[in-house]
């Protein structure tokens, strides 16, 4: 085996051009692991949070990013028994994603999807776990229930709509351009501009949001659910514009994020959920589940978008496309 990998790591907190690839020594495979050939990283907009500092779970720098890979396995454990050498993997690692090997629990691994290319494969743990958790974990979505998708054209969103739509949910999803509203309607959800959403107040009735922003518009979208309806938060991407390193604005978004007030809920009877799906992947249990699960990837005949692939030695270009909202789907490195 190959004694050293190519690894992007963040050393320093700032602009995407911090992103440092560089060469280490590769990774020992304990006895409940398994060594992966990465073809593909998955690049999340976490990625762009810990890259600026404000990832309060990230590891001391310098470290290395990445919570998804796919690739190719090329050793196993003495316990593993699940895989061989040469089966086409995906696997969840917990940071550490953004490199050519990797060696990772295999309770972390699973098979890739039949019908799934290993581009595919490697858009789908972040997207599929934190859309399951969301819907039908936390919400418990199922038919004839009106769905609002806030971040519907990048990855979390674009699985999201197809998982409710499965479930026999009626789907609206927002974006932040015109250019965006065709991809929407052609995932089977109805489509809108963030502007023309809010500025017409009919548009509501919602029994379940995926809100990705934080911030304001929490209350903004709260005020669109009916009774009973639920609200579940994943992310604070108002805090974050163009990839630039800016407390003031991580710190505005942070400050505008209601408290929320059970007392009030009480008037309006629905409810909220905040989902931080590093925290439940770093549960062993939860793991297992999540990953037994994804035999529903067949079943639901998902499919994730891959938007734009980079050469790995393009990361930094690959977080510049994704911090300015102009990616549709998964962004991917390619080793």
């Amino acid at each position: 085996m190959t004694t050293t990998r190519r690894e992007i790591a963040i050393e320093k907190y700032g602009p995407a051009k911090n992103l440092v690839l560089r060469e280490r020594p590769t990774p020992d495979v304990g006895p409940d692991d398994v060594s992966i050939a990465v073809n593909y990283s998955g690049v999340n907009f976490a990625d762009i949070q810990m890259r600026l500092g404000f990832y309060p779970d990230a590891p001391k720098k310098p470290f290395v990013p990445g919570y998804e890979v796919s690739g190719v396995i090329e050793s196993v454990g003495a316990n593993v028994s699940r895989f061989s050498p040469g089966d086409r993997v995906v696997a969840g690692t917990y940071f550490g994603g953004y490199a050519d090997r990797v060696a990772v629990p295999a309770v972390q691994v699973f098979p890739l999807p039949a019908g799934r290319d290993l581009a595919e494969g490697a858009a789908l743990p972040v997207n599929f776990f934190t859309a399951e958790l969301a819907l039908f974990e936390m919400a418990r979505v199922r038919e004839g229930d009106r769905v609002l998708i806030e971040c519907a054209t990048g990855g979390v969103g674009t699985i999201a709509i197809q998982m409710a739509r499965y479930a026999g949910a009626e789907v609206v999803g927002l974006t932040t351009t015109a250019a965006k509203l065709d991809y929407i309607r052609d995932l089977g959800a109805e489509a809108y501009t963030r502007a023309d959403f809010y500025a017409d107040e009919s548009i509501g009735g919602f029994d379940f949001i995926l809100n990705a922003s934080g911030g304001t518009e929490i209350k903004k979208q709260m005020k669109r659910l009916r009774m009973t309806g639920r609200m579940v938060c994943i992310g604070l991407s108002s805090g974050v514009k163009d990839g630039k390193r800016n407390f003031f604005r991580i710190a505005k978004a942070a400050l505008q994020t209601p408290r929320m007030s059970v007392l009030k809920m009480f008037d309006s009877n629905t409810g909220i959920y905040a989902l931080n799906a590093l925290h439940i992947l770093g549960d062993e249990k939860w793991v297992e589940y999540l990953t037994a699960k994804l035999v529903d990837v067949e079943k639901m005949e998902l499919h994730p978008h891959v938007g734009k692939v980079f050469a790995a030695e393009d990361a930094a270009q690959a977080h510049e496309l994704l911090q300015t909202r102009r990616a549709l789907g998964k962004v991917l490195l390619a080793w």
